[in-house]
């Protein structure tokens, strides 16, 4: 009897893990992709001044709130995704202060729809499952 309860208190911390892991995970990536979508407006907006004072104050607002949850991501999820949203943030940043609206128009764009396809696999949905 004794090994069943230890079972199952094992069993029940484990699921719990699994759920605060699927509601971080969730959370954050839904804030960070609203934050993009903000940052592509202002793009849009500013098409003849990328590089202005408040692009570029987003931009790294995203970028800090991404090197912070950066660490914990990649302990949770594929390394190769977190490098890959890495890689797309920090170019990002990049072009915008170099001032080049087409490419920031494409990686906005591109971290954007990243971060949806992440999204979409990082919840277990059934057809994710079969």
């Amino acid at each position: 009897m004794k090994k069943a309860i230890i079972i199952l208190s094992v069993f029940a911390v484990m699921v719990g893990a699994m759920i605060a892991e699927l509601i971080f995970v969730n959370k954050f990536y839904n804030s960070l992709q609203a934050e993009l979508e903000v940052v592509a407006e202002s793009i849009e907006l500013n098409e003849s001044n990328v590089s202005n004072a408040e692009t570029v104050a987003l931009c790294e607002k995203v970028a800090g709130k991404w090197e912070k949850g950066k660490r914990t991501l990649l302990m949770l999820q594929n390394h190769n995704t977190v490098r890959n949203l890495d890689e797309k943030i920090v170019s990002l940043m990049e072009v915008v202060k170099s001032d080049n609206y087409n490419d920031a128009v494409i990686f906005a764009q591109s971290a954007i729809n990243f971060v949806d396809d992440i999204l979409l696999d990082s919840m277990p949905y059934l057809t994710n499952l079969l």
